[in-house]
């Protein structure tokens, strides 16, 4: 308690604001982001920054639909493959330079350039020739994107995307001001003096580390300023439960989720904290290129040793889900009358299926674990992650007589490490950045820059290429079916269970809008004084 209570005035001196009456919000990211460059961001405490400071061709609305954002309108050609977006009139940078058509084709292109190295790239292969500059096979003046005048871009397509409104709304597709961006690539994004962005807000202030924090600014620039009523957002980066709640009970932080676990069913039931739906997966990686990981009988044995519903009812306690696929709830199927999860049915157990996870682990050459290698559980220091680690050690050693060392890292270091595979398992876990199979199923195809496991099965792959050219809802969806079954019995990661979202929020703000895929959206946010 008394190391809570420390961190709380120190916290105090920091955020003294919060409650002093000024026109500022103050929200507990979590965690120091890596990046907040839109081209090179994939995860969630980067995409709530960007979401906040930069705004594409389409926003996301409070319903949670994609609606006009720098683009006032836009027209499709006949047969699909064109389309033309309008630009509203007098769009400008937050530096008061004007913003052009030219600036989003310079955005998209950027995306796609390997020299950016973008590990959400393939989003964009849908613009013709997008995949072949990505690959180095076509030049930049072959992509199909063009410029015709400052209020005008062309997108030519190489397939037809059934997502196209919901991509445009997407961080990606970003306009860039390459001026900046080009004299310093991979850091012009973490400096206020450089962040130049469209959004409602812009970077004032940004403290690096844990116990940092974020500064952010109305932009007087932006084309509907009137509408934003906050005039700062106050980022901070608490990454401890129980430290953020006690600085939201003193009144130092105005909006945060996931308090601590032991305490959510209180919160809940008093109405002190809000379940919120949430589209995503937790699960963990296995490395396929690593022994004894890269056979599928020891994948399985560990998959099937996990007690979902124990760590969903024990440990996590918010109304989630245990995960039966790696698929969600509420994504839809082929019909309105079933979602994708009901219809591809559960493909694991919530309880662990101790006998066939013992005989998977046996026939691999383990009987009862013996002979089995020293492996270890990496995850990100967190107190949640960290129950979750020690509760995953301890099925495992019970139902395989398995054990399994647990290594946490500070979340900027923790990515890295995971990406380049260096673990034996790994925590993970996706929130979708659209609401459709493909979101979190893409992320194993081989080739893909978010394949953390190093899977590889061609037929998976076809099954992915299909769904991504087939705009008949039904054939798409079925192949998405496909390709998740195939996942699952290949298990280069196991789902554990599926996501709720949880708020807090002071009585002193309002009109914070969090979506179902975890952005947390302020333009509408505003004091109640």
């Amino acid at each position: 308690m008394r190391k809570i209570l420390m961190a709380v005035l120190a916290f105090a001196v920091m955020a003294s604001a919060a409650s002093a009456g000024t026109n500022e919000i103050v929200y507990n990211l979590g965690a120091d982001p890596r990046t907040i460059d839109p081209a090179l961001n994939n995860a969630l405490d980067g995409a709530n920054v960007d979401v906040n400071i930069f705004e594409g061709l389409l926003r996301t609305s409070t319903s949670g639909l994609p609606e006009p954002g720098c683009a006032e309108s836009w027209y499709i050609s006949d047969d699909g493959m064109t389309w033309t977006f309008h630009l509203r009139e007098n769009l400008k940078w937050s530096d008061g330079q004007p913003l052009t058509a030219s600036h989003f084709r310079d955005g998209f292109l950027r995306a796609l350039d390997p020299e950016t190295g973008s590990p959400y790239a393939y989003y964009a292969f849908f613009i013709k020739n997008g995949e072949a500059f990505y690959n180095s096979k076509a030049s930049r003046d072959e992509v199909g994107l063009s410029a015709p005048d400052n209020k005008t871009l062309v997108i030519n397509l190489e397939y037809q995307n059934p997502l196209m409104l919901d991509y445009m709304s997407f961080q990606l597709f970003a306009p860039a001001r390459m001026d900046i961006v080009s004299e310093n690539p991979r850091a012009w994004a973490a400096r206020p003096e450089t962040l130049i962005s469209n959004g409602p807000f812009m970077l004032e202030s940004w403290k690096h580390g844990d116990g940092g924090e974020m500064t952010l600014v109305k932009n007087p620039h932006y084309w509907d300023a009137d509408s934003v009523k906050a005039e700062r957002l106050h980022f901070v980066f608490i990454n401890d439960p129980n430290t953020a709640y006690a600085a939201f009970r003193a009144g130092r932080i105005d909006y945060m989720g996931d308090p601590p676990s032991q305490m959510t069913p209180m919160l809940i039931k008093t109405g002190q904290a809000k379940v919120l739906p949430a589209l995503g997966t937790a699960f963990c990686d296995f490395n396929m290129k690593r022994k004894p990981f890269d056979d599928v009988r020891v994948r399985r044995a560990f998959t099937l040793a996990i007690d979902r519903r124990i760590i969903v009812d024990k440990i996590t306690m918010s109304g989630q889900v245990p995960a039966g696929g790696l698929v969600c709830g509420g994504i839809p199927g082929t019909t309105d009358a079933q979602d994708f999860r009901t219809e591809g049915g559960s493909f694991l157990p919530e309880r662990a299926n101790v006998e066939e996870a013992r005989r998977l682990l046996a026939e691999a050459g383990y009987p009862n674990g013996e002979g089995f290698p020293k492996v270890s559980y990496k995850y990100n220091s967190n107190a949640g992650n960290k129950q979750m680690a020690e509760a995953l050690q301890g099925m495992w050693k019970q139902v395989l007589g398995v054990e399994v060392e647990l290594l946490n890292e500070e979340w900027k270091v923790f990515i890295e490490t995971r990406n380049r595979m260096d673990y034996d398992i790994a925590r993970d876990a996706w929130i979708m950045d659209f609401v459709d199979a493909m979101s979190i199923l893409e992320q194993f195809i081989s080739t893909s820059p978010q394949n953390k496991t190093g899977y590889n099965n061609p037929k998976f792959d076809e099954a992915m290429r299909n769904a991504a050219y087939e705009m008949d809802h039904v054939k798409r969806i079925n192949y998405l079916h496909e390709a998740e079954k195939l996942l699952m019995e290949d298990l280069p990661a196991a789902p554990i269970y599926f996501y709720t979202s949880l708020e807090m929020m002071s009585k002193r703000v309002r009109n914070i809008y969090k979506t179902s895929l975890g952005w947390i959206i302020f333009r509408n946010a505003e004091i109640v004084h």
